[in-house]
């Protein structure tokens, strides 16, 4: 993973300096995330979690008219039952990007796939058993390799986008154990590029 991040910044800052019109844009937007993978059930040992709103940032300098490289951040705020009580868990992935244009401008169809991280954070909460024991299990975190494919529509400036945060495999002590947890997120957003 350290390599194919390495060979990438090296060439992306090759393809920066030979190129000799640069083009940088930066985008966001929000929509609904649904989560899923074999971590996400209303089984006891799994996490029940529900819908919420995810946001993405990402910043690409684009080789050509088509085709742009660099850095994508995602976010998913869902809500679930941490035993009992409604919590908000948070999904990210954080990793490099690459967007394909059909067209150049005006109404086109694109592509993109992003390669990093992924990490999912738990809120404190406490679990009651059948004997009225309760056990408080604190803010946690635990990550793994995710992928991020991505398809969606632009009108010039504005998109429309879906993006499939791949389960990944996640490990958290007393809250999840080698199952998956990814995410589905739907929405609408702005892209601004600026020549230097």
């Amino acid at each position: 993973m350290k390599k194919f991040i390495l060979l990438f910044c090296l060439g992306f800052f090759g393809a920066f300096s030979v190129n000799a019109q640069h083009v940088v844009s930066a985008s966001g937007s929000l929509g609904w995330s649904i989560p899923g993978g074999s971590g996400v059930s209303e089984e006891p040992e799994d996490l029940n979690l529900d819908g919420g709103i995810g946001y993405n940032v990402d910043v690409l300098y684009h080789l050509n008219g088509n085709l742009g490289v660099g850095i994508a951040f995602t976010e998913h705020l869902l809500a679930g039952a941490g035993g009992g009580d409604i919590d908000i868990f948070g999904l990210r992935f954080t990793g490099v990007k690459a967007q394909y244009r059909l067209k150049e401008e005006g109404f086109t169809p694109f592509v993109g796939l992003g390669i990093g991280l992924t990490q999912l954070l738990t809120p404190e909460f406490t679990i009651t058993d059948a004997t009225g024991n309760s056990v408080t299990v604190p803010e946690q975190n635990g990550g793994g390799f995710g992928i991020m494919p991505e398809f969606g529509l632009s009108f010039g400036k504005f998109f429309v986008s879906a993006l499939y945060q791949l389960p990944a495999k996640l490990e958290i002590e007393d809250v999840i154990s080698e199952k998956s947890v990814g995410a589905l997120n739907i929405n609408i957003g702005y892209r601004y590029a600026f020549d230097f």
